[in-house]
């Protein structure tokens, strides 16, 4: 069992007997394996503060919604049980600097590791599975004064324009509504993204901070390839994914590489207008005539058939049907002068055999409100926020966010022996009695 420091003034045990706060932290903790990160200095120089002591602070400020660093100290301030659990002697609290600088000066790669082991603590113990995994992402503001509503002269234009203290942040949307099939009323902000494959239980395996034009489809490559060799997942498992990562090399990468299956809808924006066919199965212009066959040729992993103007493409027709389109197409008679074209897309692909309606899709794809529900716990609901400007700084505050939520599965369903809690993210150390889901 971990030990904790506490002071003569109170009772540990007590205090985690009878004071909620104290007991959800002490299970958190205790699940947290901190093996992968040094605690202080062993070199010529200062040993310096715990760096324990700063990672446990700062999964209570997450947890406790705790929006800035000098807010977070006062918390600690106020709550001498919870600053010694964390580490921190009584009177013995560091200065902001020294959690700016173990966001600034930790190795990401290490956070990763600590979240790991205690994914696999969750494997290991079946409360999680590997056969079904959720893909998404949500944005982060950064902080800077270009998202202040306020702000008469806020850039939301100009993307070479970047923020001054945020050179890595881009721009994007968040929010914004389909009218008509058109997107309108957008907001749009600086900042990043954090992409996130999460189990169907809504625990979070893999994740990555980019900067906010990097695509949901650029970011499922990297992740898809993270989650494979880190886990070591059984073929045939299951991709669940919006719309926005309905692109067809993402398809064939699941597929071919990963032999798993992908579950995605179509993007409206990705499919051409239905097309009337004729007699002889090819479509018709706008002028109803049935168009000739123009040839077939590959592009990349995509086989299409070009069709084009009966009149241009056969003489023959021409004389039959006369010399001038019937619907004024503008290609004509100008230009080159060739006429109008369709293409027929017939590439038998991971993308096409997607079964989109059958039961089975419908009933599967409804799992996808689990990464939804896992982003809404993790933070703000609409957008993240970060007070950090260095990249480094931001992707660590993120990857701590994900850590804590693993954190409570591991302290609900092995420490509390509760594994229907392991989603409740504020209750899961309550009694039964007093809990509310979470």
């Amino acid at each position: 069992m971990q030990h904790f420091q506490t002071s003569f003034f109170y009772d540990l045990q007590e205090l985690i007997h009878n004071a909620p706060l104290m007991r959800k932290y002490y299970y958190i903790f205790k699940s947290l394996n901190l093996s992968a990160l040094k605690d202080r200095n062993d070199r010529i120089g200062r040993t310096g503060y715990s760096q324990h002591a700063i990672l446990r602070a700062l999964i209570v400020k997450h947890l406790e919604g705790i929006k800035s660093i000098p807010q977070l100290i006062r918390y600690l301030h106020s709550v001498p049980p919870l600053m010694e659990m964390c580490g921190f002697d009584l009177g013995g609290l560091p200065d902001e600097t020294q959690f700016y600088r173990f966001l600034k000066n930790t190795k990401n790669s290490t956070l990763k590791a600590i979240h790991k082991t205690a994914n696999d603590v969750l494997i290991e113990n079946n409360l999680v599975s590997l056969d079904e995994f959720i893909l998404d992402s949500k944005p982060i503001k950064a902080a800077t004064k270009e998202n202040n509503f306020k702000n008469p002269n806020r850039n939301t234009t100009n993307k070479s324009k970047k923020p001054k203290r945020n050179p890595r942040a881009t721009l994007s949307y968040y929010s914004c509504q389909v009218i008509n099939g058109k997107k309108q009323n957008m907001i749009f902000f600086w900042g990043f993204r954090t992409h996130a494959i999460v189990t169907k239980e809504g625990i979070c395996l893999v994740e990555k901070t980019l900067p906010n034009n990097v695509t949901d489809q650029q970011a499922a490559f990297s992740l898809i390839k993270e989650l494979k060799r880190r886990y070591r997942f059984k073929k045939g498992a299951i991709f669940i994914a919006d719309k926005a990562y309905d692109v067809r090399e993402l398809y064939t990468f699941i597929v071919k590489q990963i032999k798993s299956t992908p579950y995605i809808p179509i993007n409206p924006r990705n499919q051409k207008d239905d097309k009337t066919f004729g007699l002889h199965g090819c479509p018709l212009c706008d002028a109803g005539l049935e168009m000739k066959s123009a040839g077939k040729w590959t592009e990349g992993n995509r086989d299409r058939i070009k069709f084009r103007c009966p009149i241009k493409a056969s003489r023959k027709f021409a004389k039959k049907h006369g010399e001038i389109c019937p619907a004024n197409h503008p290609l004509f008679d100008t230009g080159k002068c060739y006429g109008c074209t369709k293409y027929l897309d017939v590439t038998d692909d991971a993308r096409s055999r997607v079964p989109r309606d059958s039961r089975e899709f419908k009933n599967t794809f409804e799992h996808r409100q689990t990464v939804e529900q896992y982003f809404s716990r993790l933070g703000d609901r609409e957008v993240e926020q970060t007070t950090h400007y260095g990249f480094t700084a931001i992707s660590n505050q993120m990857t701590i966010a994900h850590l804590t939520a693993s954190l409570i599965a591991v302290a609900a369903g092995i420490e509390l022996r509760q594994p229907d809690r392991i989603r409740c993210y504020r209750t899961f150390a309550e009694p039964p009695d007093l809990s509310r889901t979470g």
